[in-house]
């Protein structure tokens, strides 16, 4: 059977249970229900010892789960990968999509573009986050400041990981890679698709691609709790449960949210209770939140599916980014439950919250515990916030339609010239001997081989 739309993604279900992983989901799955032949590849966080792609089924959907080969692996200076490439080329040469809607490059290769142009098959770019205009990913500078700045050498020099040993030649070298790279991928995408327009505003500043490059197309949403039961607003007699769901990163202010609820519980004992739930994205991590939750009314919950959530039955949901956010279907899934929001003052998450949400400083704890307190001794807060919920977004099915369309322009529409070329292989590999020649001098000892 011909296969009619590929998906690429840095993760996926079950493994892992974010906002972009759960839209894939639902918009494959519409797809699928309106007569569509839909896969996805997939990255990996897991290790292998040689490039590996292996066919998984979840939910009736037909994944290819893709295991790299090397250490470090989300590097920024590593987002190239030769085999993987060819493995990209394979699958598209076999499985012939009529599209390609590539979401993350992460734990893939940085030209998947590239890749679809060199077999002729049109390639459309959904960017759910900043991560082409960021080697860090979430423009969120060491530090936690919110970061507007360019991407260029000289802005990203004292921000991006580095191993510790690389000389600046070689920073430097990377990070304009890295910007070279994204800015032909997004000039080569048949049409290159934003939920909000702040997000495109932000990108044209800081990377030199066009505004007119980016195209609005708000996510749809689709309902989560039809035919459970609504939720009960808090009451005077118990503690009001706050909640945080979605991928637990770092950059999603979990511990922020954490140190909020320690002043909290000090300032009126007994009157909160605070659930996470969500997998975590590093052992390490893990370790800082258990530590930054002992003794408090904490229940982490890990992986979680909609019924999960609902059972926990939340007062108000949680949401203090560090980062700048791009949309946040979190919050879709907050207004369907009935309930108001806390959020940081950054990215699209206030823009969205409205009057249905209190905004508070991003990593500001004091200034978060403040707006939860307010929940605990304003017994009418609650039920005015939740008046002023927005209007539903648009459904997955219009949304759907809407994609349709922009495939159909895509297949139908000759490759315009794009505004910058291409990146070649030549640079590619000097970077390579660069970053080898750099390393050698430190394992190398100093009499040379032998």
């Amino acid at each position: 059977m011909a296969l009619d739309v590929l998906h690429v993604i840095h993760q996926f279900l079950p493994h892992h249970r974010g906002g972009s992983e759960t839209y894939v989901l639902d918009v494959a799955k519409r797809q699928q229900r309106i007569g569509l032949a839909v896969e996805v590849l997939s990255g990996s966080h897991e290790w292998r010892p040689q490039v590996e792609v292996v066919r998984e089924d979840v939910e009736g959907l037909v994944v290819h789960r893709l295991h790299r080969n090397d250490q470090y692996f989300d590097h920024h200076a590593k987002m190239w990968h030769p085999e993987v490439e060819r493995r990209f080329e394979a699958l598209l040469r076999e499985r012939r999509p009529g599209i390609v809607h590539v979401h993350q490059w992460l734990r893939l290769t940085c030209n998947l573009v590239e890749v679809c142009a060199r077999v002729g098959v049109p390639a459309v770019v959904t960017l759910h986050d900043y991560y082409s205009s960021c080697p860090r990913a979430f423009r969120r500078r060491v530090g936690d400041e919110a970061c507007r700045r360019p991407l260029s050498a000289d802005s990203c020099r004292d921000c991006v990981p580095k191993y510790g040993y690389e000389p600046k030649l070689e920073i430097d070298a990377g990070i304009e890679l890295f910007r070279d790279h994204f800015r032909a991928e997004l000039a080569h995408a048949a049409a290159v698709l934003v939920a909000v327009d702040s997000t495109a505003e932000l990108l044209a500043a800081t990377t030199g691609v066009p505004r007119a490059r980016y195209a609005t197309l708000p996510l749809g949403y689709q309902p989560r709790f039809r035919g459970m039961t609504p939720l009960a607003a808090p009451s005077a007699d118990r503690p009001i449960r706050f909640a945080f769901w979605g991928g637990v990163g770092r950059h999603k202010g979990v511990d922020v949210l954490l140190r909020a609820l320690r002043r909290l519980h000090a300032a009126r004992p007994g009157r909160a209770e605070l659930h996470v739930l969500g997998g975590v994205e590093s052992p390490e991590l893990a370790a800082e939140l258990r530590v930054l939750a002992e003794g408090l009314p904490v229940t982490m919950h890990g992986r979680f599916e909609a019924a999960q959530l609902h059972a926990v039955a939340p007062h108000v949901g949680v949401f203090p980014s560090t980062c700048i956010e791009t949309y946040g279907l979190v919050l879709d899934e907050c207004f369907e439950l009935g309930l108001p929001c806390v959020t940081s003052d950054l990215g699209a998450l206030p823009e969205r919250a409205g009057g249905a949400g209190l905004r508070t400083r991003a990593g500001d704890d004091a200034d978060l515990a403040a707006a939860l307190q307010r929940f605990v001794d304003e017994p009418a807060l609650w039920a005015q916030l939740c008046a002023r919920r927005p209007a539903a977004s648009a459904s997955l099915e219009a949304h759907v339609e809407a994609l349709s369309r922009i495939y159909a322009r895509a297949r139908a529409s000759p490759p315009q010239p794009p505004f910058c070329p291409p990146v070649g292989p030549d640079r590619r590999i000097d970077f390579l001997m660069l970053q080898r020649e750099t390393a050698l001098s430190r394992a190398m000892p100093q009499h040379g081989p032998r």
